[in-house]
Protein backbone atom coordinates (compact mmCIF):
# COMPACT_ATOMS: atom_id res chain seq x y z
CA UNK A 1 0.00 0.00 0.00
CA UNK A 2 1.34 3.59 -0.71
CA UNK A 3 0.62 6.76 -0.11
CA UNK A 4 1.27 9.98 -1.61
CA UNK A 5 2.00 13.10 -0.10
CA UNK A 6 1.19 17.04 -0.89
CA UNK A 7 3.11 19.48 0.36
CA UNK A 8 0.80 22.25 1.00
CA UNK A 9 2.07 25.61 -0.84
CA UNK A 10 2.10 28.70 1.24
CA UNK A 11 1.76 31.99 0.07
CA UNK A 12 4.46 34.47 1.12
CA UNK A 13 2.69 37.88 1.47
CA UNK A 14 6.08 39.86 0.85
CA UNK A 15 4.83 38.26 -2.66
CA UNK A 16 1.83 40.66 -3.00
CA UNK A 17 4.68 43.32 -2.61
CA UNK A 18 4.93 44.65 -6.29
CA UNK A 19 6.74 47.11 -8.33
CA UNK A 20 7.68 50.30 -8.83
CA UNK A 21 9.76 50.22 -5.64
CA UNK A 22 10.43 53.48 -3.55
CA UNK A 23 13.02 53.68 -0.73
CA UNK A 24 11.27 53.01 2.70
CA UNK A 25 11.32 56.10 4.30
CA UNK A 26 11.66 54.04 7.67
CA UNK A 27 14.10 51.29 7.09
CA UNK A 28 15.77 52.74 3.65
CA UNK A 29 15.63 49.95 1.95
CA UNK A 30 14.63 50.28 -1.69
CA UNK A 31 11.37 47.69 -1.23
CA UNK A 32 9.12 50.20 -0.89
CA UNK A 33 6.48 48.46 -3.51
CA UNK A 34 2.63 48.71 -4.19
CA UNK A 35 0.94 46.80 -2.11
CA UNK A 36 -3.14 47.63 -2.67
CA UNK A 37 -4.42 49.63 -5.16
CA UNK A 38 -8.51 50.67 -4.21
CA UNK A 39 -10.92 53.14 -5.21
CA UNK A 40 -8.91 56.61 -5.38
CA UNK A 41 -6.18 55.51 -3.43
CA UNK A 42 -3.13 52.66 -3.07
CA UNK A 43 -1.18 51.61 -0.26
CA UNK A 44 2.27 50.98 -0.65
CA UNK A 45 4.35 48.04 2.17
CA UNK A 46 7.70 47.71 2.51
CA UNK A 47 9.17 43.84 1.72
CA UNK A 48 11.70 44.04 4.78
CA UNK A 49 10.47 45.96 7.94
CA UNK A 50 6.06 46.36 6.54
CA UNK A 51 6.34 49.99 6.89
CA UNK A 52 2.81 50.34 5.48
CA UNK A 53 1.60 54.21 4.41
CA UNK A 54 -1.50 55.34 1.57
CA UNK A 55 -1.27 57.36 -0.59
CA UNK A 56 -4.24 59.37 -2.41
CA UNK A 57 -5.06 58.57 -6.82
CA UNK A 58 -6.38 61.47 -9.55
CA UNK A 59 -9.91 60.93 -9.37
CA UNK A 60 -10.71 59.45 -12.61
CA UNK A 61 -14.19 59.72 -15.37
CA UNK A 62 -14.18 56.74 -17.29
CA UNK A 63 -15.64 56.16 -20.14
CA UNK A 64 -18.88 53.29 -20.55
CA UNK A 65 -18.38 51.15 -23.45
CA UNK A 66 -20.69 48.47 -24.13
CA UNK A 67 -19.05 45.72 -25.97
CA UNK A 68 -21.63 43.29 -27.89
CA UNK A 69 -21.15 39.49 -27.97
CA UNK A 70 -19.79 39.30 -31.51
CA UNK A 71 -17.08 41.46 -30.20
CA UNK A 72 -16.49 39.26 -27.31
CA UNK A 73 -16.68 36.28 -29.72
CA UNK A 74 -14.34 37.48 -32.07
CA UNK A 75 -11.55 38.81 -29.72
CA UNK A 76 -11.85 35.64 -28.16
CA UNK A 77 -11.26 33.95 -31.62
CA UNK A 78 -8.18 35.97 -32.33
CA UNK A 79 -6.53 34.38 -29.28
CA UNK A 80 -7.89 30.99 -29.91
CA UNK A 81 -6.59 28.90 -32.04
CA UNK A 82 -8.83 25.98 -31.80
CA UNK A 83 -11.93 28.28 -32.16
CA UNK A 84 -13.56 27.83 -35.47
CA UNK A 85 -13.33 31.58 -37.22
CA UNK A 86 -9.78 31.86 -35.88
CA UNK A 87 -8.08 31.87 -39.10
CA UNK A 88 -10.33 34.60 -40.62
CA UNK A 89 -9.93 36.56 -37.48
CA UNK A 90 -6.53 36.77 -37.75
CA UNK A 91 -6.37 37.44 -41.36
CA UNK A 92 -8.37 40.99 -40.51
CA UNK A 93 -6.00 43.54 -39.09
CA UNK A 94 -9.26 45.09 -37.38
CA UNK A 95 -9.77 42.63 -34.67
CA UNK A 96 -6.01 42.73 -33.94
CA UNK A 97 -5.68 46.68 -33.25
CA UNK A 98 -9.33 46.80 -31.80
CA UNK A 99 -8.25 44.20 -29.13
CA UNK A 100 -4.76 46.33 -28.47
CA UNK A 101 -6.71 49.18 -28.53
CA UNK A 102 -9.34 48.51 -25.92
CA UNK A 103 -6.49 46.95 -23.69
CA UNK A 104 -4.52 50.12 -24.26
CA UNK A 105 -7.36 51.81 -22.81
CA UNK A 106 -8.39 49.97 -19.63
CA UNK A 107 -5.07 49.81 -18.35
CA UNK A 108 -4.53 53.73 -18.90
CA UNK A 109 -7.89 53.54 -17.10
CA UNK A 110 -9.89 55.45 -19.63
CA UNK A 111 -12.26 52.85 -20.25
CA UNK A 112 -14.98 50.34 -18.62
CA UNK A 113 -16.52 47.92 -20.38
CA UNK A 114 -18.90 46.24 -18.14
CA UNK A 115 -20.17 42.57 -18.96
CA UNK A 116 -23.75 42.15 -18.62
CA UNK A 117 -26.31 38.99 -18.21
CA UNK A 118 -26.31 38.96 -21.83
CA UNK A 119 -23.06 38.13 -22.31
CA UNK A 120 -23.28 35.40 -19.70
CA UNK A 121 -26.37 33.75 -21.97
CA UNK A 122 -24.80 33.84 -24.92
CA UNK A 123 -21.64 32.07 -23.87
CA UNK A 124 -23.16 29.77 -22.09
CA UNK A 125 -24.79 28.15 -24.76
CA UNK A 126 -21.11 28.26 -26.70
CA UNK A 127 -18.74 25.08 -26.78
CA UNK A 128 -16.03 27.80 -25.83
CA UNK A 129 -17.85 28.99 -22.79
CA UNK A 130 -14.83 29.36 -20.47
CA UNK A 131 -12.85 31.35 -23.03
CA UNK A 132 -15.60 33.88 -24.21
CA UNK A 133 -16.64 34.19 -19.89
CA UNK A 134 -12.27 34.84 -19.73
CA UNK A 135 -12.49 37.29 -22.63
CA UNK A 136 -15.22 39.50 -21.26
CA UNK A 137 -14.00 39.06 -17.53
CA UNK A 138 -11.02 40.65 -18.59
CA UNK A 139 -12.23 43.32 -20.14
CA UNK A 140 -14.60 44.44 -17.50
CA UNK A 141 -12.42 43.74 -14.70
CA UNK A 142 -15.26 41.98 -12.67
CA UNK A 143 -17.40 44.79 -13.31
CA UNK A 144 -21.03 44.15 -14.48
CA UNK A 145 -24.71 45.63 -15.18
CA UNK A 146 -26.90 44.77 -13.01
CA UNK A 147 -30.02 42.27 -14.11
CA UNK A 148 -31.88 43.88 -16.77
CA UNK A 149 -34.51 42.94 -14.24
CA UNK A 150 -33.34 45.12 -11.55
CA UNK A 151 -33.21 48.28 -14.07
CA UNK A 152 -36.64 47.64 -15.27
CA UNK A 153 -37.47 47.77 -11.15
CA UNK A 154 -35.35 50.93 -10.59
CA UNK A 155 -36.96 52.52 -13.63
CA UNK A 156 -40.65 51.70 -13.15
CA UNK A 157 -40.17 52.00 -9.72
CA UNK A 158 -39.13 56.13 -10.36
CA UNK A 159 -42.26 56.22 -12.42
CA UNK A 160 -44.33 54.52 -9.16
CA UNK A 161 -42.71 57.03 -6.51
CA UNK A 162 -43.98 59.84 -9.04
CA UNK A 163 -47.10 59.30 -9.87
CA UNK A 164 -48.82 59.83 -6.03
CA UNK A 165 -46.39 62.42 -5.35
CA UNK A 166 -47.98 64.36 -9.05
CA UNK A 167 -44.59 65.30 -10.75
CA UNK A 168 -42.53 63.60 -13.77
CA UNK A 169 -40.33 60.86 -12.95
CA UNK A 170 -36.44 62.27 -12.94
CA UNK A 171 -34.42 59.30 -14.05
CA UNK A 172 -30.85 58.48 -13.27
CA UNK A 173 -28.51 57.56 -16.04
CA UNK A 174 -25.48 57.48 -14.02
CA UNK A 175 -23.74 53.78 -14.93
CA UNK A 176 -23.10 53.98 -11.17
CA UNK A 177 -26.70 52.77 -10.34
CA UNK A 178 -26.68 50.26 -12.21
CA UNK A 179 -23.49 48.59 -12.01
CA UNK A 180 -21.32 46.30 -9.65
CA UNK A 181 -19.28 48.81 -8.06
CA UNK A 182 -18.24 51.66 -8.88
CA UNK A 183 -16.24 52.01 -12.43
CA UNK A 184 -14.43 55.48 -12.20
CA UNK A 185 -12.20 53.52 -9.25
CA UNK A 186 -8.77 52.57 -10.18
CA UNK A 187 -7.82 49.07 -11.57
CA UNK A 188 -7.36 46.89 -8.69
CA UNK A 189 -4.91 44.84 -9.09
CA UNK A 190 -6.87 41.43 -8.44
CA UNK A 191 -10.77 40.96 -9.19
CA UNK A 192 -12.50 38.06 -7.85
CA UNK A 193 -14.96 36.43 -10.81
CA UNK A 194 -17.71 34.07 -10.15
CA UNK A 195 -18.65 30.31 -11.61
CA UNK A 196 -21.26 30.06 -13.70
CA UNK A 197 -25.39 30.21 -12.43
CA UNK A 198 -26.19 26.88 -11.70
CA UNK A 199 -29.41 28.06 -12.21
CA UNK A 200 -28.82 29.38 -15.72
CA UNK A 201 -29.05 26.24 -18.10
CA UNK A 202 -27.50 25.90 -21.92
CA UNK A 203 -30.60 23.70 -22.64
CA UNK A 204 -33.03 25.97 -21.10
CA UNK A 205 -31.97 28.76 -22.86
CA UNK A 206 -31.39 27.22 -26.66
CA UNK A 207 -35.27 26.88 -26.01
CA UNK A 208 -36.41 30.21 -25.09
CA UNK A 209 -33.86 32.00 -27.92
CA UNK A 210 -35.25 29.32 -30.23
CA UNK A 211 -38.96 30.24 -28.90
CA UNK A 212 -38.62 34.00 -29.07
CA UNK A 213 -36.90 33.67 -32.73
CA UNK A 214 -39.96 31.54 -33.60
CA UNK A 215 -42.45 34.45 -32.14
CA UNK A 216 -40.82 37.22 -34.11
CA UNK A 217 -40.44 35.31 -37.24
CA UNK A 218 -44.34 35.27 -37.00
CA UNK A 219 -44.73 38.84 -36.23
CA UNK A 220 -42.63 39.68 -39.61
CA UNK A 221 -44.46 37.09 -41.69
CA UNK A 222 -48.01 37.69 -40.48
CA UNK A 223 -48.67 41.09 -38.70
CA UNK A 224 -45.70 43.40 -39.35
CA UNK A 225 -45.65 42.53 -43.15
CA UNK A 226 -49.14 42.02 -43.93
CA UNK A 227 -50.11 45.15 -42.02
CA UNK A 228 -49.31 48.74 -43.59
CA UNK A 229 -49.22 50.64 -40.85
CA UNK A 230 -47.00 53.68 -39.51
CA UNK A 231 -43.93 53.57 -37.18
CA UNK A 232 -46.10 55.79 -34.81
CA UNK A 233 -48.23 53.54 -34.96
CA UNK A 234 -46.19 49.86 -34.26
CA UNK A 235 -43.98 52.61 -31.51
CA UNK A 236 -47.46 53.28 -29.35
CA UNK A 237 -49.13 49.47 -29.92
CA UNK A 238 -45.06 48.31 -28.44
CA UNK A 239 -45.61 50.62 -25.74
CA UNK A 240 -49.37 50.32 -24.43
CA UNK A 241 -48.76 46.52 -24.87
CA UNK A 242 -45.94 46.16 -21.81
CA UNK A 243 -48.16 46.49 -18.98
CA UNK A 244 -50.01 43.69 -20.17
CA UNK A 245 -47.23 41.57 -20.80
CA UNK A 246 -46.59 41.59 -16.93
CA UNK A 247 -50.12 40.73 -15.93
CA UNK A 248 -50.11 37.80 -17.76
CA UNK A 249 -46.29 37.05 -16.66
CA UNK A 250 -47.91 37.16 -12.87
CA UNK A 251 -50.76 34.97 -13.89
CA UNK A 252 -48.43 32.36 -14.98
CA UNK A 253 -45.96 32.57 -12.93
CA UNK A 254 -48.10 31.42 -10.19
CA UNK A 255 -49.88 29.04 -11.98
CA UNK A 256 -46.29 27.32 -12.40
CA UNK A 257 -45.15 27.40 -8.95
CA UNK A 258 -48.87 25.92 -7.60
CA UNK A 259 -48.19 23.39 -10.30
CA UNK A 260 -44.75 22.86 -9.36
CA UNK A 261 -45.57 22.60 -5.77
CA UNK A 262 -48.02 19.89 -5.85
CA UNK A 263 -46.17 17.84 -8.07
CA UNK A 264 -43.70 18.10 -5.16
CA UNK A 265 -43.49 14.07 -3.65
CA UNK A 266 -41.42 13.77 -0.43
CA UNK A 267 -37.76 12.10 -1.22
CA UNK A 268 -38.45 12.91 -5.00
CA UNK A 269 -35.63 15.18 -5.85
CA UNK A 270 -36.43 18.79 -7.78
CA UNK A 271 -35.04 19.34 -11.05
CA UNK A 272 -33.32 22.28 -11.28
CA UNK A 273 -35.15 23.51 -14.08
CA UNK A 274 -38.10 23.25 -11.68
CA UNK A 275 -36.75 24.75 -8.63
CA UNK A 276 -36.86 28.25 -10.21
CA UNK A 277 -41.07 28.24 -10.58
CA UNK A 278 -41.17 27.61 -6.65
CA UNK A 279 -39.69 31.31 -6.12
CA UNK A 280 -41.56 34.10 -6.96
CA UNK A 281 -41.01 35.35 -10.52
CA UNK A 282 -39.71 39.65 -11.48
CA UNK A 283 -43.30 40.05 -12.35
CA UNK A 284 -44.50 39.11 -8.77
CA UNK A 285 -42.01 40.53 -6.83
CA UNK A 286 -42.64 44.08 -9.06
CA UNK A 287 -46.34 43.57 -8.34
CA UNK A 288 -45.35 43.31 -4.84
CA UNK A 289 -42.79 46.39 -4.57
CA UNK A 290 -45.46 48.61 -6.87
CA UNK A 291 -48.37 47.67 -3.93
CA UNK A 292 -45.80 48.43 -1.21
CA UNK A 293 -44.82 51.92 -2.65
CA UNK A 294 -48.42 52.88 -2.90
CA UNK A 295 -49.20 51.77 0.46
CA UNK A 296 -45.89 53.16 2.05
CA UNK A 297 -44.64 56.71 0.87
CA UNK A 298 -41.26 58.09 1.27
CA UNK A 299 -42.56 60.62 4.22
CA UNK A 300 -42.60 57.36 6.98
CA UNK A 301 -46.24 57.54 6.60
CA UNK A 302 -49.27 54.95 5.85
CA UNK A 303 -52.28 55.12 3.49
CA UNK A 304 -55.27 53.12 3.76
CA UNK A 305 -55.97 49.81 1.38
CA UNK A 306 -58.60 51.95 0.01
CA UNK A 307 -56.63 54.66 -0.64
CA UNK A 308 -53.10 52.94 -2.07
CA UNK A 309 -55.69 50.32 -4.22
CA UNK A 310 -56.89 53.67 -5.49
CA UNK A 311 -53.50 55.10 -6.68
CA UNK A 312 -52.59 51.65 -7.95
CA UNK A 313 -55.29 51.06 -10.41
CA UNK A 314 -54.80 54.83 -11.49
CA UNK A 315 -51.59 53.80 -12.13
CA UNK A 316 -52.35 50.87 -14.49
CA UNK A 317 -54.78 52.81 -15.93
CA UNK A 318 -52.93 55.72 -17.46
CA UNK A 319 -50.45 52.80 -18.20
CA UNK A 320 -47.22 54.82 -16.66
CA UNK A 321 -45.13 51.35 -17.52
CA UNK A 322 -44.74 52.55 -20.75
CA UNK A 323 -43.07 55.97 -19.86
CA UNK A 324 -40.40 53.48 -18.32
CA UNK A 325 -37.45 54.46 -20.75
CA UNK A 326 -36.38 50.70 -21.58
CA UNK A 327 -39.77 50.16 -22.99
CA UNK A 328 -39.60 53.28 -24.90
CA UNK A 329 -36.39 51.96 -26.64
CA UNK A 330 -37.66 48.41 -27.38
CA UNK A 331 -40.45 50.06 -28.63
CA UNK A 332 -38.39 52.00 -30.77
CA UNK A 333 -36.67 48.89 -32.52
CA UNK A 334 -39.46 46.91 -33.00
CA UNK A 335 -41.25 49.48 -34.49
CA UNK A 336 -38.47 50.19 -36.73
CA UNK A 337 -38.45 45.86 -37.16
CA UNK A 338 -42.00 46.19 -37.78
CA UNK A 339 -40.97 48.76 -40.80
CA UNK A 340 -38.51 46.88 -42.33
CA UNK A 341 -41.43 43.95 -42.58
CA UNK A 342 -44.02 46.38 -44.23
CA UNK A 343 -41.55 47.73 -46.77
CA UNK A 344 -40.57 44.07 -48.13
CA UNK A 345 -37.90 42.22 -46.33
CA UNK A 346 -38.40 38.44 -46.56
CA UNK A 347 -35.82 37.57 -44.14
CA UNK A 348 -36.53 37.76 -40.66
CA UNK A 349 -34.36 39.21 -37.45
CA UNK A 350 -31.53 36.53 -36.88
CA UNK A 351 -32.11 34.56 -33.20
CA UNK A 352 -29.56 36.92 -31.82
CA UNK A 353 -32.19 40.19 -32.32
CA UNK A 354 -33.98 40.12 -29.09
CA UNK A 355 -31.34 39.76 -26.71
CA UNK A 356 -29.24 42.60 -28.98
CA UNK A 357 -33.01 44.53 -28.17
CA UNK A 358 -33.51 43.97 -24.76
CA UNK A 359 -29.37 44.62 -24.57
CA UNK A 360 -29.77 47.92 -26.08
CA UNK A 361 -32.84 48.81 -24.43
CA UNK A 362 -31.35 48.64 -21.05
CA UNK A 363 -27.82 49.29 -21.33
CA UNK A 364 -27.87 52.48 -23.57
CA UNK A 365 -28.57 55.29 -21.60
CA UNK A 366 -25.90 54.44 -18.81
CA UNK A 367 -23.36 53.97 -22.05
CA UNK A 368 -21.24 56.68 -23.23
CA UNK A 369 -20.93 53.95 -26.72
CA UNK A 370 -22.15 51.07 -27.61
CA UNK A 371 -20.05 48.50 -30.20
CA UNK A 372 -22.87 46.09 -31.60
CA UNK A 373 -23.38 43.94 -34.90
Amino acid sequence: MTSTMTEAKRLDPRNLIRPPYRTCPKCSHGNFGVFIISGARYTRRCRDCWHTAEFPLPKLRKKIIYLDQFVISNLMKLKNPATPGHTRVVSDRFWQELHDLLFQLRHLQLICCPDSGSHEEESLTSPFNADLKKMYESLSGGISFNRFDGIKSQQIGELALAWPEGREPKFDFDPRSVLSRDPNDWNERFYIVMGDNPFMLATNLRQVRADLHANIGRLFRDVWGAEKRTFAYWYELERAGYQGYLGQAVVKSRRERLEAILAYRPGVEIPLQNLEKVLPSFAEGLAASLEHIFRFPRDGTERSLEDADRLEKDFGKANRIADAPFVKLQSLMYAAIAMRAAGGQKEPPNEGTTTDVDTVAHLLPYCDAMFMD
